[in-house]
């Protein structure tokens, strides 16, 4: 008997030995902040120290290998850079969520060559071949989805397809299943509960800016839409709507039509948690028909922008953002945190400040007060 339990006990050590891994657990209330493309810089060390307690690294693309016979992550930042940051987080006592994102503005879309199944063991090789032991690194937390379109509107990466979506999805519930946090950043039209359409094009215009933007066809018609339907919003930790997305419903409601920030956010959130109907039976082979998307207000993240924004993106002030977000606690739908892109542009002076003494803006430090 003893014998059994000195092998049961040496076995416990390997296996711990062998799976360093050890997914955290999400805070209650989510202070998220991407870096920008490829930044590993001191910005984001200072952004954790403002109080961000989810870094999103920016980005990489499920590709293929140079010979095309299996499934590759590729892009990315400098891994041995990301390591030692988040060595440092965990030095000074930061308990910080480090998720990798994939795609981006003009980023190839999934390679559908290779199942689900295969990049998920890829998933489990690319996290090997990124660990740095000397730094107590071995691989991320999880992914976010940030899949959009291209500025050439000729392509292709304008469209999605069922397969590569299904390939999403299920990559996502294999990833959920073995305990990674797997979130999603759809831009607004990705994700719109003002419309019951779905399209797999990403080429659409709003009506409302139609006739003051003719030519900024750059919109989806619920795509993100079709993963919460088919793969359950469970599969998902979060998901963070971008209200920044170039001329969006936000942008005109807040900026044409003045209306209040707070009322903008409450009517959006009450929408996506009383639920909203996406007809998926326009789009041949979708195998779905008329749909409720309902989205409890634990797993809804509000997207911003800092300085950076402004004009056809939506830029909001310090005082609007802590109004409305006090105001959605008063009517008990504060939701699960507010994310912002991007900390690279942390410190910027926005450009539609019209006060005398114009102030750098740190959306970070927003975030940590009223969160």
């Amino acid at each position: 008997m003893k014998n059994i339990i000195f092998i049961f006990y040496i076995f416990l050590i390997l296996n711990k030995s062998m799976n360093p891994r050890k997914i955290p657990s999400l805070p209650k209330k989510l202070k998220i902040g991407y870096a920008s493309w490829n930044e590993t810089d001191d910005k984001i060390f200072e952004s954790v120290q403002n109080g961000l307690n989810v870094i999103i690294w920016f980005s990489i693309d499920m590709s293929s290998n140079a010979e095309k016979t299996k499934p590759e992550f590729t892009r990315g930042p400098n891994y041995t850079e990301v390591a030692k940051m988040i060595k440092r987080f965990k030095d000074n006592n930061y308990e910080v969520i480090n998720l990798i994102s994939i795609g981006g503005w003009n980023s190839p879309h999934v390679n559908t060559q290779f199942t689900p199944e295969e990049y998920f063991s890829e998933w489990k090789e690319f996290n090997k071949k990124i660990t740095k032991e000397d730094y107590n690194f071995y691989g991320f937390d999880g992914i976010d989805w940030d899949i959009e379109g291209n500025s050439d509107k000729k392509s292709s990466i304008n469209y999605f397809n069922f397969k590569e979506l299904d390939i999403m999805g299920n990559f996502s519930q294999l990833l959920k299943k073995d305990g990674y946090i797997v979130s999603m950043a759809p831009a607004e039209s990705y994700l719109d509960s003002s419309t019951d359409e779905f399209s797999l094009s990403l080429l659409y215009n709003y009506p409302e800016w139609e006739k003051e933007c003719p030519d900024f066809n750059y919109h989806g018609r619920n795509a993100y839409a079709y993963l919460l339907a088919k793969y359950s919003v469970d599969t998902f930790d979060f998901i963070s709507v971008q209200l920044y997305e170039g001329y969006s419903h936000t942008l005109f409601k807040y900026k044409k039509n003045k209306q209040n920030f707070g009322i903008i956010l409450y009517d959006l959130i009450n929408s996506f948690i009383e639920g909203f109907v996406v007809d998926f039976s326009k789009e041949e082979n979708s195998g779905m028909g008329k749909e409720i998307i309902k989205i409890p207000k634990e797993k809804i993240v509000i997207g911003l922008a800092n300085g950076w924004a402004g004009d056809r993106f939506l830029f909001v002030n310090e005082k609007n953002i802590v109004e409305g977000w006090n105001y959605l606690k008063e009517k008990n739908k504060d939701v699960r945190g507010i994310m912002f892109w991007d900390i690279a542009d942390e410190g910027k002076i926005p450009n539609e400040e019209n006060s005398c003494d114009k102030k750098p803006f740190y959306m970070a430090k927003i975030l940590n007060n009223l969160l």
